[in-house]
């Protein structure tokens, strides 16, 4: 069957067909279709690591980092890296393209904390080509980019080394599992832009939800509680506590904090278009992620069956009738001019 191309970037190509995956004989009525995917691979390029640190750590036929091994609970192999590539393009459709919503006029240093791949990292370097943008990860995974734009292998979890009133936007995405203290990195963000600068976080919390009441504990919903629980045990929160971190923000002396939430369906299940171009993508985003969940919960130590607990959660996944949904949060926030007189002070 001829497959459409779809998306471009530097570093993969993405083409999906139409060809339905039959699970357990389901109706086309209530199952929704899945795709396959071709890319292809360019070379990556990093800053301030060394060899050592593309040692990686391999379980259960998955790829892992070595460095600070077990602060990053999923893989970041080839595979990791295409899931990551979906949910980009996903949230591209989100956002009508948008990659950032501060308002930003000629920024100096952009730092994209948890860079990844490093596809965001990138494409606002070449959307600002006189601003340096650096890239942060555990993973040297990242794709070739501009001239503008180099990658660092970095624990935010650490104190920061950049100097004061340094970035003009500090940026995250899907970095939750990966910090243990959020106030602190909050503090430290804020010591680090410069007045005026902004901080924005695009999170999507680990947690499912339905709009079938028939349908509130399921597989699905079990595996990635079960994630989250056991994440949170290990001090790195990834769940609903996002909902909190708009006071967090406020408290380390951020105004202007917006927060927006976002619906992202699982499949095509919604009437709207643009909803269910978006829960494509994100149907095949749950499809590749539930293993590293599944391999991540018993890497904890949970008696489980991994291939059972994929197999269920997958049939929840494909299932219309669950009419399933995950959420997405920006938050933004702007660190204040030194001479801006605050509401409190007036």
């Amino acid at each position: 069957m001829a497959a459409v191309k779809i998306l471009s970037s530097p570093s993969k190509e993405y083409y999906f067909s139409n060809d339905v995956m039959d699970i357990n004989n389901s109706s086309d009525d209530d199952s929704d279709s899945i795709f396959s995917i071709q890319t292809s691979s360019s070379a990556s390029s990093f800053t301030r690591t060394n060899s050592h640190l593309a040692n990686y750590r391999y379980e259960n036929n998955r790829r892992y980092q070595s460095y600070r091994e077990g602060n990053w609970l999923l893989p970041n192999d080839e595979q990791e890296q295409d899931r990551m590539q979906i949910v980009d393009t996903m949230l591209s459709l989100l956002l009508d393209g948008e990659l950032h919503l501060s308002p930003l006029s000629h920024p100096r240093r952009i730092l994209d904390v948890g860079t990844g791949t490093g596809v965001w990292a990138s494409d606002m370097a070449y959307k600002f080509p006189n601003t340096r943008v650096i890239g942060t990860d555990l993973s040297p995974i990242q794709v070739a980019t501009p001239d503008n734009c180099t990658f660092e292998i970095e624990d935010a979890d650490d104190n920061w080394l950049y100097p004061p009133n340094y970035f003009s936007m500090v940026h995250t995405r899907n970095l939750l599992g990966g910090i243990t203290n959020w106030k602190r990195f909050f503090d430290e963000t804020y010591r680090s832009l410069h007045p005026n600068g902004w901080l924005e976080l695009h999170e999507s919390p680990y947690k499912i939800y339905s709009n079938n009441p028939a349908y509130t504990d399921i597989p699905l919903m079990r595996t990635v509680t079960l994630f989250s629980d056991i994440s949170a045990r290990l001090g790195r929160v990834c769940g609903e506590e996002v909902f909190g971190f708009k006071a967090l923000m406020e408290a380390a002396g951020f105004v202007d904090v917006t927060e927006t939430r976002y619906r992202l369906p699982i499949g095509t299940w919604p009437d709207s278009t643009n909803e269910k171009e978006i829960g494509r993508y994100n149907l095949l985003n749950c499809l590749d992620g539930i293993e590293g969940f599944a391999l991540a919960i018993v890497g904890q130590g949970e008696n489980i069956d991994p291939q059972e607990m994929m197999d269920e959660a997958r049939k929840d996944i494909l299932n219309k009738r669950a009419r399933l949904y995950t959420t997405f949060i920006i938050l933004r926030g702007r660190k204040p001019a030194a001479c801006e007189v605050l509401p409190a002070q007036r």
